[in-house]
């Protein structure tokens, strides 16, 4: 059986969308004095170009945020 991941689409229009959510959310983000760690910061751009999808983005940043909390 040939199962393939699902894949944020790559168009250029897709991409777009994708880049201009992200800098809302960054903007909502820091306002409030939040910012991402290094990792969750790269994978923010693979979101963007479409490599990973939002629930590994999502995955990723509940990850990256938990480390050293007991």
């Amino acid at each position: 059986m040939n199962v393939q991941r699902q894949r944020p689409d790559r168009l250029p229009e897709a991409i777009e969308c994708r880049r201009r959510a992200v800098e809302e959310a960054s903007a909502a983000n820091s306002r409030q004095g939040l910012s991402p760690s290094p990792d969750h910061a790269e994978a923010i751009g693979g979101f963007v170009e479409g490599e990973i999808t939002m629930d590994e983005l999502h995955a990723i940043g509940v990850r990256s945020t938990s480390v050293g909390r007991t």
